[in-house]
């Protein structure tokens, strides 16, 4: 019985691992796309927040460059969420529901 279960748990943790492969250079690429994209959505709308570019973008195209596509999909992926989250403020600041994907 301990052997069937230790074999379960080292298959679900081997499988998971395979599961959680690092991102590529085309998955880093198209985060920073979507991010740049919801960016200027928001900066076109006065909602840009201050720090989006400058400590996420930025450093995000950075890590792209030098081949680190892990923190580049990371922190674009953080970006675009500060985008989506200052359309959304845009909203209730007027009102208006500005909210689409």
């Amino acid at each position: 019985m301990k052997k069937t279960a230790l074999t379960a748990a080292l298959a679900m943790i081997l499988g998971s691992s395979v599961a959680f492969a690092a991102p590529s250079q085309k998955d880093a690429a198209n985060a920073i796309f979507e991010a740049v994209s919801a960016n200027n959505k928001a900066a076109k709308i006065g909602f840009e927040w201050r720090d989006t570019y400058k400590k996420l973008l930025g450093p995000a195209k950075k890590a792209y460059k030098k081949g680190n596509y892990g923190k580049a999909v990371k922190l674009a992926n953080t970006a675009k969420a500060h985008a989506k989250l200052g359309v959304v403020q845009a909203g209730k600041a007027s009102g208006a529901d500005l909210i689409s994907n």
